[in-house]
């Protein structure tokens, strides 16, 4: 397996994830990156994948077939199920009134 560096810089905060996929060779790759440089849209997974000369980012979309697994830091998880709880009890309440 290959291992990826994206090179970014670290939020322990923001935690990280790593996305485990086949490459287009067969071959399997892990990149690690911090929480909001991965997410899943149109059925792939897209992540930060390093800057090209010109400072720009790249982004690599992998189809969900070729992703063996994802983790995320729990903090990160603990984080969203908060938030979408605090948004559920929002909309409850707008509703009430």
């Amino acid at each position: 397996m290959v291992d990826i560096d994206t090179d970014t810089e670290s939020d322990l905060e923001l935690g990280k994830a790593s996305i485990v996929y086949e490459t287009a060779t067969g071959d399997l790759e892990r990149a690690t990156v911090d929480n909001d440089r991965i997410a899943y849209f149109q059925d792939h997974w897209l992540f930060a994948y390093g800057t090209d000369e010109d400072g720009n980012n790249v982004v690599r979309r992998v189809p969900k077939e070729r992703v063996r697994y994802v983790e995320r830091s729990v903090e990160e998880i603990e984080e969203t199920f908060e938030s979408g709880i605090e948004k559920a009890k929002g909309k409850i309440e707008e509703l009430r009134d």
